[in-house]
């Protein structure tokens, strides 16, 4: 935990250093001040206006309050089945599921429009978690939480590549930095949630991180623009102005 606590301090302290300022082309002049307050506000405009982002933003944000108590969850769920030490390997059976799904969208790319293949991936970690939670053999757990990070995998794959389609150039590195933040925000909650919830018996825990999984799903195709005819996404919007076109 001091080491933990150690890390985090140390990456506190070196973004203090990074520099803050909006770069721009010398024939254009110097670059005016800007403000870390302004420029979040606008990528939160931008989320929050266009439709796309907005949803996108709400589903990831409740699948990783999930996440956020899925470790928690995993060590109780290991010591209720009699094996204490194996919830580290359930954890690194999902963390390389995840990866060979993120490897697997950067080599294929499956017939799916980005937003289809969001709701699919949720509701697949879902779906294997829930059977996770299902008194099942330690072999068909591992193999279950494998899957639950496939799904995850081509999950973050879709979430990068519709805010990238849909955030307005002037501000998408706002947006990109808003979404991880609001994600990893959301993933303390969770953490929170299961570390208040504890003394209730981890299987049931379990069920309720894959129901919240699911219930992202169903947030977010709600919540989603339509898709045209053709199977793709709508249209995103027109990109903003580039400021350094504005007076």
């Amino acid at each position: 935990m001091l080491l933990l606590a150690a890390a985090a301090a140390t990456a506190a302290a070196l973004a203090t250093g990074l520099p803050y300022r909006r770069i721009q082309p010398a024939a254009a002049g110097p670059a005016p001040a800007g403000t870390l307050r302004a420029d979040l506000a606008a990528g939160l405009s931008a989320v929050w206006r266009i439709r796309a982002l907005r949803a996108l933003t709400a589903g990831t944000c409740l699948a990783f309050v999930g996440v956020g108590g899925l470790t928690t969850t995993t060590v109780l769920l290991a010591g209720h089945r009699g094996h204490p030490g194996a919830g580290g390997l359930l954890m690194t059976a999902f963390a390389l599921g995840a990866l060979a799904g993120s490897l697997a969208m950067a080599r294929w790319r499956p017939p799916l429009s980005d937003p289809r293949l969001a709701t699919l991936a949720l509701c697949g970690t879902g779906v294997a978690l829930a059977g996770a939670a299902l008194p099942v053999s330690p072999t068909a757990t591992t193999a279950l939480f494998v899957l639950a990070g496939l799904c995850d995998g081509p999950l973050l794959t879709a979430t990068l590549r519709l805010r990238a389609a849909h955030a307005p150039p002037p501000v998408r590195a706002q947006v990109f930095t808003l979404g991880a933040g609001l994600k990893i925000t959301a993933a303390a909650c969770g953490a929170a949630l299961v570390g208040a919830a504890a003394a209730l018996p981890p299987p049931l825990l379990l069920l309720g991180i894959a129901a919240v999984h699911l219930a992202a799903a169903l947030l977010y195709t709600v919540a989603r623009p339509r898709e045209d005819g053709t199977g793709g996404a709508a249209s995103p919007p027109a990109p903003l102005p580039d400021a350094r076109a504005l007076p």
